[in-house]
């Protein structure tokens, strides 16, 4: 598995040749090389696409090439990579789909690309000189119900496939958090998550990116899993009810930050009086702080110590502490939980937030 901010990848499309296979396409050769990747293996199943249905609020949208192509029965599966499902990317949104329980949402071209992947190549290479934008079969509905996005794709010509601006410039994801995961060739992400910030400007695109060689990508399952979970949104419909039931979601202008509460006393108190909509408030120059209406019971909380991400409460002010930089310790000072999700974010955080039992 690795992740890697945007910025690593300025040296890949340089240094990088081509990035054929998979679902991926090289640079600037009008005459890709063959792909050598096998037929990919069957992954764990998923459900049938149907983004708005769930009342979940993350979504899982993801563009690859099988379920956008015009099938033929003369497909060539030793000189191109298979065009029949499931694809790379279908597998890993498939696997993000079950750890996280979101919605699954594939992105659609109305004109299919052809099922011969030098063909394939010509097309995406024309699109993308064109600047094209191709028309979308299907569209979310209410995306307004998710505050999250998992968005995955293959690179196409050190970039991404068209389709996918298409995508972003039709959804809003302002405010939205946004996680990437992509499958390519040598040329790593390359650009792709230069094209996607620009196409969506507002999101919250987070630097931690799922990335793999489109040769990994059938024995990717165990990484990704642990890449979702790492963010905070593990287990799927399998995780612990008694955890998901302690875990709350601070919400405002800029995204959303989920804290994963301890098992301690005040830890519950705090969540016996949610939902709440606060102004929170600058303190020093590492925390955010807001006030709950009644006060925490910290006879059994452990004191806080740590650094960024730390939810604590300070016993002689009555305070809820959102920590976004390392602290001393204080004998009054007791950890409530830690942020698993959006904990970047704190540092921005102002004005009214709404706090609540995450989802």
């Amino acid at each position: 598995m690795r992740r890697w901010p945007a910025l690593l990848f300025a040296a890949a499309m340089t240094l990088s040749l081509a990035a054929c296979g998979g679902e991926t396409a090289p640079a600037e050769d009008p005459a890709p090389p063959a792909s050598t990747e096998p037929e990919t293996t069957e992954p764990a199943e998923t459900s049938e696409p149907a983004a708005g249905t769930a009342g979940s609020r993350i979504l899982v949208a993801y563009f690859f090439w099988a379920d956008n192509a015009v099938l033929a029965e003369d497909v060539d599966v030793v000189t191109s990579p298979s065009v029949a499902a499931p694809g790379n990317v279908q597998q890993l949104a498939g696997w993000v789909q079950e750890e996280t329980g979101g919605d699954l949402f594939p992105i659609r071209v109305t004109d299919p690309y052809p099922s011969d992947w030098d063909d394939c190549l010509d097309r995406a290479n024309q699109e993308r000189g064109d600047d094209a934008r191709p028309e979308l079969a299907e569209q979310v509905e209410n995306l307004d119900q998710y505050d999250t996005v998992f968005l995955g794709y293959p690179n196409w010509w050190y970039g991404v496939p068209m389709a996918l601006l298409t995508f972003l410039e039709e959804n809003d994801l302002s405010g939205k958090d946004v996680y990437l995961f992509c499958s390519h060739g040598t040329g790593g992400l390359a650009r792709s998550v230069e094209l996607i910030t620009e196409a969506a400007p507002e999101a919250n695109i987070s630097e931690s990116i799922f990335d793999c060689y489109e040769e990994d990508a059938a024995a990717s399952e165990t990484d990704i899993k642990a890449w979702v979970s790492e963010l905070g949104f593990g287990g799927g419909e399998t995780m612990d009810d008694t955890q998901t039931e302690r875990q709350i979601a601070v919400r405002f202008d800029g995204g959303t930050v989920v804290y994963q509460l301890n098992d301690s006393t005040a830890a519950e108190d705090l969540l016996s009086q949610l939902p709440l909509t606060v102004e929170v408030e600058d303190y020093s120059t590492n925390e955010k702080i807001f006030y709950p209406p009644e006060a925490l019971d910290t006879a059994d909380a452990p004191l806080a110590e740590g650094g960024a991400g730390m939810l604590a409460y300070y016993a002689p002010w009555g305070d809820v502490v959102l920590f976004y930089d390392s602290f001393h310790a204080n004998s009054a000072l007791y950890e409530l939980g830690e942020a698993v999700s959006g904990g970047e974010l704190v540092g921005g955080m102002s004005g009214t937030i709404t706090i609540e039992a995450a989802p």
